[in-house]
């Protein structure tokens, strides 16, 4: 027996494959479902798949799937994009396909289209198949089949036929087993195509391994299922199984008047061959072996050649494109040059104008600050000399009236007269003296605004200190008011701060409290906050309280809630809020309270 030449006996199987795998992709049943202009669109694809030239063929393609995307048709869309691949193998456009294969699988992975990433890995499968590495193909299309599951049964099928076709020489039993699984599952389909086409690649092993057994059982069951009359039973191989009939049954003339008769969807000389080896007859099988072998050379030349010339034209492209790609770099780096000198000119020009309008602006910022200054300066100045000029005006023509009338020739006085005179003139001196130490004092605490460090700090009993000032201006009180001291802290209680600061603010305030209280009380209290970790030393009097209206800018400078019809010069608030400012603490008025005037000292208690 003549044993034949395994590497082109797998080719002729694979593109055998090729063909069995188009069409199987064309019968998919998204495409038995379309209809009108769907089914007028895939026959045309289907058309030039089949007999139209690679720039037509391609250019539909290319319009036909964007239709198909537009649409959100992705399971033909990429089913016809895998076709593309099987176009350019077919054609032996090895490097091709291939590039389709990968763009295929960069789209699915991209669109994490699981369902459809076996598409890419059995186009690679049958790439790998027709370039002869049949490791690779073999491990594809196991990969294939790992990932389709059970998603598209008829590309389960043909990949069983594919892998049984790769073992058929050199292991027909695992080719067997390969060709049993796809008509199992063409049984359990009932698909009459698949199942005949799996019943007769069985034979067709049979035939090639001189299986005669083995063969007349597989050619019964082929036989029953064609005259069947399913519609769907293929009859591609009813002429190789027929010449493998004779030739079993020794007759060899019918067996090659059908080989003659052509059209055996298999290699003929291939056929011939075998029958050659039938008959015995060695010398005729030689040189049938030896012309298929020249003929097939001459296959492999043209396919070689294709590719070749396919690569060449890559190569050329590339190059192309490198230079095209290097002339790009040379003019966009140039151009970044130049864009980035004008963005340099550009950053380095606004930023020297901004620099200048900033410059300009604090500029004018400091002029703005320096006129309100000199503007409230002057104010201050207007209002001051105002209220200077009243303030002390006042007590110096009291002074002046009682020294001329104590001086005048010939007035004489009693006792109680002149005691009275005396005390007069003495409140106004008295007077003039504390409006002097209330601007001195202004002065003063302009100086001493900024916040004063924790050294300075000492330890002071609260209660002690509140009950020794209540006690120093309690002679100055109106007759009828009372004074009260009341605190919720211990009389050991003590914080740390500026007791001589305190001293002063709290004497600011109870003075502006004995001034406007004619009856009732003045009470100081003094109220520890431990939540908010705080002092509130609070002032209360029962006098004739602050206008709603004027609450607002009793703080300010030489400002006085009653007019002109209390002594002073409108100070003591504004210095005590600078003094409070300068030791951490808050000075407020409570305007909750209506039966006078409550102001709140808030002392933060610092460890």
């Amino acid at each position: 027996m003549i044993k034949e030449p395994t590497i082109r006996l797998n080719f002729i199987l694979t593109v055998l494959l090729l063909m069995v795998c188009v069409n199987g992709v064309f019968a998919d049943q998204a495409v038995a479902n379309l209809k009108g202009e769907d089914k007028e669109r895939f026959d045309k694809f289907r058309h030039l798949f089949n007999t139209g030239n690679a720039t037509e063929f391609y250019s539909y393609a290319t319009d036909y799937e964007r239709y198909l995307k537009k649409r959100g048709d992705m399971n033909l869309y990429y089913k016809l994009k895998s076709n593309e691949g099987f176009y350019a193998l077919r054609h032996n456009q090895i490097l091709q396909a291939m590039d389709f294969a990968k763009q295929l699988e960069t789209e699915v992975r991209q669109n994490r289209a699981e369902d459809y990433y076996y598409l890419p890995i059995g186009l690679m499968a049958d790439i790998y198949y027709e370039s002869h590495d049949i490791r690779k193909a073999e491990a594809f299309f196991l990969h294939a089949l790992n990932e389709v599951g059970d998603r598209d049964p008829k590309f389960t099928m043909r990949v069983y036929q594919s892998l049984g076709a790769m073992q058929a020489l050199k292991n027909p039993q695992q080719a067997l087993s390969w060709f049993e699984k796809s008509e199992t599952k063409a049984q359990k389909l009932n698909n009459m195509e698949y199942l005949s086409m799996s019943v007769a690649m069985k034979g067709y092993v049979y035939f090639f391994a001189g299986d005669s057994i083995n063969f007349y059982k597989v050619y019964d069951e082929y036989n029953n299922l064609r005259t069947s009359g399913n519609p769907d039973f293929s009859k591609r191989y009813n002429s190789i199984m027929e010449i493998a009939k004779h030739a079993f049954d020794k007759d060899y003339d019918s067996a090659r008047n059908i080989l003659h008769r052509g059209n055996l969807n298999v290699d003929s000389a291939l056929v011939a061959i075998r029958l050659l080896a039938f008959e015995g007859d060695i010398a005729d099988g030689f040189a049938a072996i030896k012309q298929h072998y020249v003929e097939l050379d001459s296959i492999f030349s043209l396919a070689q050649e294709a590719n070749f010339n396919h690569i060449a034209t890559e190569l050329t492209l590339r190059q192309a494109k490198e230079e095209a790609e290097a002339g790009k770099k040379k003019v966009k780096l140039l151009t970044n040059w130049l864009i980035g000198l004008i963005v340099a000119f550009l950053i380095i020009y606004i930023m020297g104008r901004r620099r200048l309008t900033r410059m300009i602006w604090d500029r004018n910022k400091k002029l703005k600050i320096a006129l309100a200054h000199a503007e409230e300066s002057d104010r201050m100045k207007t209002a001051f000399i105002s209220n200077m000029s009243h303030e002390v005006r006042t007590p110096l023509n009291a002074v002046a009236g009682f020294s001329q009338v104590l001086c005048t020739p010939g007035i004489e006085l009693g006792d109680a007269e002149k005691a009275d005179m005396q005390e007069r003139i003495s409140a106004n001196v008295e007077l003039i003296t504390s409006i002097v130490n209330e601007v001195l004092e202004l002065s003063k605490s302009e100086s001493e605004s900024r916040l004063r460090p924790d050294s300075d700090m000492e330890k002071v009993w609260i209660n002690q200190l509140c009950r020794s000032i209540l006690r120093s201006m309690t002679i100055k009180v109106n007759k009828g008011v009372e004074t009260h001291f009341s605190t919720n802290v211990a009389d050991d209680f003590t914080i740390r701060t500026h007791s001589k600061t305190v001293r002063r603010i709290l004497t600011h305030i109870l003075d502006n409290a004995q001034k406007f209280t004619e009856q009732g009380h003045i009470e100081l209290r003094c109220v520890c906050d431990t939540n908010k970790k705080v002092l509130n030393l609070i002032v209360t009097d029962t006098g004739v309280g602050i206008p709603e209206t004027d609450r607002d800018r009793i703080f300010e400078l030489f400002e006085k809630a009653d007019g002109n019809f209390k002594e002073g010069i409108g100070l003591g608030l504004p210095i005590s809020q600078r003094l409070a400012s300068s030791i951490g603490a808050v000075i407020s008025l409570d305007s909750t309270y209506t039966e006078g005037s409550r102001f709140i000292l808030s002392i933060p208690m610092k460890k």
